[in-house]
């Protein structure tokens, strides 16, 4: 009696080390199963190499061109477009061979992929955006560039990187003088510099992760700063990149960013606008010797850039100025920043909407 209870007990130890050999078995094969080695015939290889070297270099000739961005981690021209394998072959005069026909194209940092490919990932610097083919293959999808040997993504992986370059951060919004966001957003800055205390608010926006501000000092309405911001763990916002005013801010920003919400940037680049200016008062007294403004006129704003200058006077009269095509001045009387706004929009598309005054 003794033996058999022995050999129920040694059996069940055996029934269980069985089960939870099982279980590591298939959890160690469903690990492997997401990011695993798999061998390409050598044919698809040299071709993947030689595609992801055309690519490259359809990055870097068409590159003034198109002036790339990262759109959910896709590879895509300034406009939106997502670039097409026949634009990599009508610009290099290469044809795609058919079984890469279905690649897709992505802009990352390689570093968004070294937790998924490991020291697959190889690439010198990190953080400087790469190009990057993903070649679909049984349960998920091949991914590699020029400088990376690459390796295999599941699809569920697959699904989480692109995720992860999303720029959907809840609603864009643009906050009021009263929300707890726009004191935020105004308070991060005004930390930043002091000369924009009570500053002029130009532009303001965010979603529940980003936000960007464009805003201008109260005494010097041509000292501009724009600056990009992100939430904290405290909910407070930090400021992730300055100096906008002078840069290409969708290009910088996107490149920092991948994950940014372009829409969150004003239409206009301030650095497109080397004259900015706010000493207008030789405007003022031509206006007032050719009678087109009474001699009692009493300038309190002034700004301007590209063909516009915005003028405020003490008896509340409001003027929109325009260098017209044949460089003439065009004078119109507005009633506020709005109607301002809607008349510069009729002359030119997006144009300095920052020469205003918001306040």
């Amino acid at each position: 009696m003794k033996n058999k209870k022995n050999i129920i007990i040694i059996l069940g130890i055996v029934i269980a080390l069985v089960a939870i050999i099982s279980i590591v078995y298939v959890f160690i094969n469903k690990n492997q199963n997401n990011n695993t080695n798999i061998t390409l015939p050598q044919t698809t290889l040299d071709n993947l190499n030689e595609f992801n070297q055309k690519l490259d270099q359809y990055y870097i000739d068409t590159w003034n061109e198109n002036k790339f961005l990262s759109s959910y981690s896709y590879l895509v021209k300034n406009n939106g477009e997502e670039v097409t394998i026949q634009d990599i072959e009508e610009t290099l005069g290469y044809t795609v061979p058919e079984e890469l026909k279905n690649v897709s194209l992505h802009f990352v940092k390689p570093k968004s992929l070294k937790s998924y490919l490991g020291d697959k990932i190889i690439d010198d610097d990190p953080e400087i955006l790469t190009v990057y083919s993903a070649l679909p293959v049984e349960n998920g999808m091949y991914v590699s560039s020029k400088f990376d040997e690459g390796g295999f993504i599941s699809e569920k992986d697959y699904k989480q990187f692109v995720t992860e370059h999303s720029w959907v951060h809840g609603e864009v919004r643009t906050p009021n003088k009263d929300d707890e966001e726009y004191i935020q957003i105004l308070e991060a800055v005004q930390q930043k510099d002091n000369l924009l205390q009570d500053g002029n608010v130009k532009h303001i926006a965010c979603d529940d992760k980003y936000a960007m501000i464009v805003i201008s000092s109260k005494d010097d309405p041509s000292y501009l700063k724009q600056y990009a911001l992100q939430k904290n763990e405290n909910n407070k916002y930090d400021i992730i990149v300055e100096g906008l005013e002078g840069l290409d801010n969708k290009i910088f920003v996107n490149y920092a960013y991948t994950d940014f919400e372009l829409s969150l940037l004003p239409l206009y680049e301030i650095y497109n606008y080397e004259n900015i200016s706010s000493n207008f008062s030789y405007v003022v007294e031509n206006l007032k010797e050719s009678g087109e403004l009474d001699n009692s006129e009493e300038l309190t704003y002034s700004c301007g850039a590209g063909n516009f200058i915005y003028l405020e006077f003490k008896s509340n009269l409001k003027m929109l100025l325009y260098i017209n095509q044949e460089g003439l001045m065009d004078i119109y009387e507005v009633d506020n920043f709005k109607t301002a706004l809607s008349q510069m929009l009729k002359l030119e598309d997006n144009p300095p909407a920052f020469i205003l005054n918001f306040q």
